[in-house]
């Protein structure tokens, strides 16, 4: 959970609000995703460094036994460069995982990786809407499936798969949004031509509204928690982008309040200050 802490902006507040394992195992998916996500976005490594390492995660993840030296192997001569939370991926992907659940997480991961390498290898240009969904289907709305998937196995809720598409496309896209400028600095660029920011606000906006109504379909208790204040932070990004105002620590804080989860303010600091 300090881990996640440190990682997450989007995240950390909505798991907290999950109960048991289904915290610890959803945690442990979204700092899996979150180690790719440092190799697909890392300033230093080339790109021919990351479709490697990403490929490689990939082969791994899709072996009958896969060990946490088989991971040292294969990020060795990148060591220094990996982010903690991407050396510790064998820790998030099998260790964490219960056993009857991890095979679903790793057909999930070895699926994002495999996608990111073939973006890494495109340069990441995103020629049009077209290509900006194919994008945001690869890196988030995929992930929603698997989360929904998650919904069902622990607490027997059924919910629309295009719904749980569309919660992830709006969730990416107000984070785009966000980090276009920070983006921009190393050199890459998610907006089709002649996009702003703006723009990809607008589009988030667009998959709002079934991104909320996937959210309402789910009974009251914590994963409807999860979903709502997902979608709650991902509403704030894109006024506060509008507004041209900072996410404050008293802004986050108000929006845990919401789903009874109290918040140390170096916490809310923290994930004001993160994606």
């Amino acid at each position: 959970m300090e881990t996640l802490k440190s990682t997450s902006r989007t995240f950390f507040l909505p798991i907290m609000r999950l109960d048991g394992e289904l915290r610890e195992t959803v945690a442990a998916y979204y700092l899996a995703n979150r180690a790719l996500d440092e190799i697909e976005d890392h300033p230093c490594l080339p790109p021919h460094a990351k479709t490697r390492l990403l490929r490689g995660v990939s082969r791994l993840l899709q072996q009958e036994s896969f060990t946490p030296d088989d991971l040292d192997e294969l990020f060795h001569p990148h060591l220094d460069h990996l982010p903690p939370v991407t050396r510790r991926f064998h820790e998030w992907a099998v260790t964490l995982p219960p056993a009857d659940v991890a095979p679903r997480l790793w057909d999930s991961l070895a699926a994002l990786a495999d996608r990111m390498a073939v973006w890494v290898d495109s340069g990441f240009r995103i020629h049009d809407e077209a290509d900006l969904d194919r994008y945001t289907f690869a890196v988030a709305s995929s992930i929603g499936i698997t989360l929904a998937d998650l919904w069902t196995r622990y607490a027997g809720i059924v919910t629309s798969q295009s719904g749980a598409v569309a919660f992830g496309r709006a969730v990416q896209a107000a984070n785009i949004a966000w980090n276009h400028d920070d983006d921009l600095t190393r050199g890459v660029d998610f907006l089709p031509p002649g996009w702003t920011a703006t723009d990809m606000s607008h589009y988030a906006h667009r998959h709002l509204p079934a991104a909320r109504a996937y959210t309402d379909s789910i009974a009251a208790g914590p994963i409807r928690d999860f979903c709502a204040l997902t979608l709650d932070i991902c509403d704030t990004t894109l006024t506060a982008l509008q507004e041209g105002t900072p996410l404050d620590r008293e802004t986050i804080t108000s929006l845990a309040a919401r789903y009874a989860i109290r918040v140390p303010e170096t916490t809310a600091e923290t994930v004001a200050r993160k994606r």
